[in-house]
């Protein structure tokens, strides 16, 4: 198993609007993901809460814990499902995060991950080479 590390994070606006409008979109009891595949080899993240969620701290504990989820996915390797192309996955957080516990928050992303693998291409809906 490789070291845990940082997963690459979608950091503006436009892209998080490009996975939103061009996205495939996956429900939880625990978060909607999107996910757009990318022309580029990288898997990027991004993680919303809103304040619908929480305060301040009840959201940055949600996306602390998602992104734990998250490294420890990638940490697994070819155990996990993990495309070899590119994607863009935003995590729309929702308020019954709180109170999970880890491994339901672990079970629900290793099924929403092997959901959107084992789905139909969206090869539609991928970007244009930049």
């Amino acid at each position: 198993m490789s070291p845990l590390q940082n997963p690459q994070m979608l950091r503006s606006n436009q892209q998080y609007r490009r996975v939103y409008d061009q996205g495939r979109k996956f429900h939880t009891p625990f978060f909607t993901a999107f996910f757009l595949r990318s022309d580029d080899h990288a898997h990027r993240f991004g993680i919303t809460v809103t304040k619908k969620v929480g305060g301040a701290v009840i959201r940055n504990r949600c996306k602390r814990r998602i992104r734990d989820v998250i490294r420890r996915y990638l940490s697994q390797g070819t155990q996990g499902k993990i495309p070899d192309f590119g994607f863009d996955m935003v995590i729309n957080v929702k308020s019954a995060t709180i109170k999970a516990g880890f491994t339901e928050l672990e079970d629900a992303f290793t099924r929403t991950m092997h959901r959107w693998a084992e789905s139909p291409a969206d090869s539609d809906r991928a970007l244009p080479l930049r």
